[in-house]
């Protein structure tokens, strides 16, 4: 019984040392372009390169991608943005300066080119473009995809009244 008391009057404590812990971790997660395997079979990354945050076909994608949110969320879609200069992310976690070049070189982009590159669940590149992607067709590619197909079959979404 004393010892089932000092548990349950320790359980807050360790609670808050382990969200506090996590919090840590978090402030300072980043990842490893050489671990683009764990999103193998969970997600499709579509990949923007760019020279800086300040390039227009990069704003332009952004914006377009922000009003489809409900349809990329849909289809497993992550985005990663890499930069020649400033901060890389991909899935809202920071990427080094390093491994932003490895993937770089990976696809063979150039420093000063735009590009965007769509990574299926199977970890093999199914789209690229050079310019601000057309998300309808990005959309109608994973759509025609048998995973995706099954997808759709066993949780239909609907995303059709999504502000736009």
């Amino acid at each position: 019984m004393v010892i089932s008391s000092m548990m349950d009057k320790q359980q807050p404590l360790l609670s808050i040392g382990l969200i506090l812990l996590g919090a840590l971790l978090g402030t300072t997660a980043h990842v490893s372009a050489a671990q683009m395997s764990e999103y193998v079979w969970q997600n499709r990354p579509l990949l923007l390169f760019a020279p800086s945050i300040a390039d227009s076909r990069l704003q332009q994608t952004r914006h377009n991608l922000q009003r489809r949110r409900c349809e990329l969320d849909d289809r497993n879609m992550i985005i990663g943005v890499i930069l020649e200069q400033g901060q890389s992310r991909l899935d809202d976690q920071t990427i080094s300066p390093s491994d932003a070049t490895t993937l770089r070189k990976r696809y063979a982009i150039d420093r000063d080119q735009f590009a965007a590159i769509l990574i299926g669940k199977d970890g093999s590149e199914k789209y690229r473009r050079y310019d601000v992607p057309e998300l309808d067709g990005i959309f109608a590619l994973i759509d025609g995809m048998p995973m995706r197909q099954d997808e759709m079959s066993q949780n239909p979404v609907d995303c059709s009244e999504q502000p736009q």
